[in-house]
């Protein structure tokens, strides 16, 4: 379950870093019905204000979907965070994206993934990716807060294990 807070200070668990700058919001922020209507639980949407997109955690990289808009990052412990671009972006602009990294790459935190030509992050109504925490029996409980991060810096999300 994914919690919004106002202050994600006292909450202790596994901190993971932003894949991408911008604003986190809530997934009902996102444009795209898909994401909107609520189907996708465990999620957040990102209103991304730079173009590079890192890997968040030391983690095997895939990518896959039309026009590879989808980013899979895989920790060792199993626990897996999902990178959707939108689609109108890549419809729109699939010469403006520079992969920096191929799939089922091994990666480190941190490392550039890809690449956005700047002016299609402010063309329209803005550009937006959402970001899912992929089930993972450990998770107990998920938490995010609305700011803006810095990619490979600021945390974007808190997840609590489970007490074995």
């Amino acid at each position: 379950m994914l919690n919004w807070l106002a202050q994600l200070n006292e909450i202790e668990g596994v901190a993971v870093k932003s894949p991408a700058c911008g604003t986190l919001l809530p997934i009902s922020s996102h444009p795209e019905l898909l994401y909107n209507s609520g189907i996708v639980q465990q999620a957040l949407c990102i209103k991304l204000q730079q173009g590079t997109v890192v890997a968040p955690f030391n983690s095997l990289y895939q990518c896959s979907l039309n026009g590879r808009r989808r980013l899979r990052f895989k920790h060792s412990s199993g626990l897996t965070l999902q990178l959707d671009l939108s689609s109108n972006l890549i419809a729109d602009c699939g010469q403006g994206i520079e992969y920096l990294a191929g799939s089922n790459q091994q990666l480190r935190a941190g490392q550039p993934v890809l690449r956005l030509a700047p002016h299609y992050l402010h063309s329209g109504q803005g550009c937006y990716a959402a970001l899912m925490i992929l089930p993972h029996p450990a998770i107990e409980a998920i938490f995010c807060m609305q700011r803006y991060v810095a990619a490979a810096t600021d945390t974007a999300i808190i997840i609590q294990l489970k007490n074995k």
